[in-house]
C-alpha cells in the first residue's frame, strides 16, 4: 500500500518511517537532523518554508504541504 502526499508523489508504507510536523523544525534534534540533509543537497533551505510537514523513509526525507494529521488520516484510511 502507498500514501499519496502530494504533487503526485506517493510514499510505499513499508518504507515509511514517520510524518512530522514542520514546526518540530525549531527543536534542536530536528533542526540538526533537517540541516545534515540540506548539507547533503537532498532539499534546498527555501523548502522548509513553504511545507508543512517532512516524511522520513528508508532512504530519503520528503516535505510535503499537507499537513500531517491529513497524512495519517490517509495513512490509517488505507489499512
Amino acid at each position: 500500500m502507498f500514501i499519496h502526499i502530494g504533487k503526485g508523489r506517493v510514499v510505499f508504507k513499508s518504507e515509511l518511517i514517520g510524518i512530522f510536523n514542520m514546526n518540530l523544525r525549531d527543536s534542536p534534534v530536528n533542526k540538526q537532523f533537517l540541516e545534515s540533509g540540506s548539507d547533503k543537497k537532498f532539499y534546498r533551505s527555501s523548502d522548509l518554508e513553504r511545507h508543512k510537514s517532512f516524511i522520513v523513509t528508508d532512504d530519503a526525507l520528503l516535505f510535503s504541504s499537507i499537513v500531517p494529521t491529513t497524512l495519517a488520516r490517509r495513512e490509517n484510511k488505507n489499512r
